[in-house]
């Protein structure tokens, strides 16, 4: 929880800090306007306080921002204090991820993702699953068949007609052995009948395909206002828009050489053959 909690708090700090730097005006200069100390501007800043709404209004008034940024500023307040909660309410490991995923997708109308390595969270079995949190996180048995739970739980979205969805999956990622071959070939059927759900759209970057764009690492976009980019031990939240932009342009790219709908069936059951 501590090593989450630093991370949101830190991130949130330097967009302030971004802010009042872009606006020109100095730490002594905001705490005096707005009516708070400057150790108080500092501490923010850096990560080491999450302020309330009514101060966030109060520097961004201060700081000169219009009304839509604003608003935006106090989202992202929202979110981070609903994630801490969240993550602190559930324990902080496997299954507290898989709370926190669950309730930003779903305050999320369109996710899209691109996965380089592995079958993206929303579209695994459990078993997959299961292997996926034993290799990748040191949990108790108990806390691993929680973490599962929770993640099939989160997959129930996947049928609401209100929420989209697009993933693009490497056909490396397909190929990668986790489990024995009928675990591998159990989790392909379940990507050709999710395929068919006309809220879900999944791609399929073959081998063959020569790639627009070199894509580093896997990424997820929410409503094209912020990325989540994850790491082996921790995620990355990215939220200015010429960051989004990228990502979207790059996801964009990589669809053009990606096989869909009865093409992506017909490469996962040769790929499934092959297992």
């Amino acid at each position: 929880m501590n090593d989450y909690r630093v991370r949101q708090l830190r991130q949130f700090g330097e967009r302030m800090r971004e802010l009042r730097e872009t606006a020109g005006i100095s730490g002594k200069r905001l705490a005096a306007v707005a009516g708070v100390t400057q150790p108080t501007i500092s501490k923010i800043e850096t990560g080491k306080m999450l302020p309330s709404v009514e101060m966030v209004t109060r520097l961004a008034e201060a700081i000169g921002l219009d009304a839509e940024m604003r608003e935006d500023l106090l989202e992202e307040l929202a979110r981070i204090s609903t994630d801490i909660a969240t993550w602190r309410r559930a324990g902080g490991r496997g299954e507290a991820k898989q709370t926190m995923l669950a309730e930003r997708e779903r305050r999320t109308e369109h996710r899209r993702s691109f996965h380089p390595a592995v079958v993206p969270g929303l579209l695994q079995t459990a078993e997959y699953a299961r292997q996926i949190f034993a290799r990748s996180m040191f949990l108790t048995d108990g806390e691993m068949a929680r973490a599962v739970a929770a993640r099939m739980e989160r997959q129930t979205l996947l049928y609401s007609p209100d929420h989209r969805f697009d993933f693009l999956i490497t056909e490396a990622a397909l190929r990668v052995r986790l489990g024995p071959a009928a675990s591998i070939k159990a989790q392909i059927d379940r990507l050709v009948n999710l395929s068919t759900l006309t809220n879900v759209r999944i791609g399929l970057v073959p081998w063959s395909a020569e790639l627009p764009r070199v894509a580093l690492h896997g990424f997820a976009i929410f409503d094209e206002q912020r990325v989540a980019v994850e790491t082996y031990t921790s995620e990355l939240t990215l939220t200015d828009l010429r960051d989004v932009e990228t990502y979207v342009r790059l996801f964009e790219d990589l669809s053009t050489v990606a096989l869909f709908d009865d093409a992506l069936r017909d490469a996962l059951n040769q790929i499934g053959l092959a297992t």
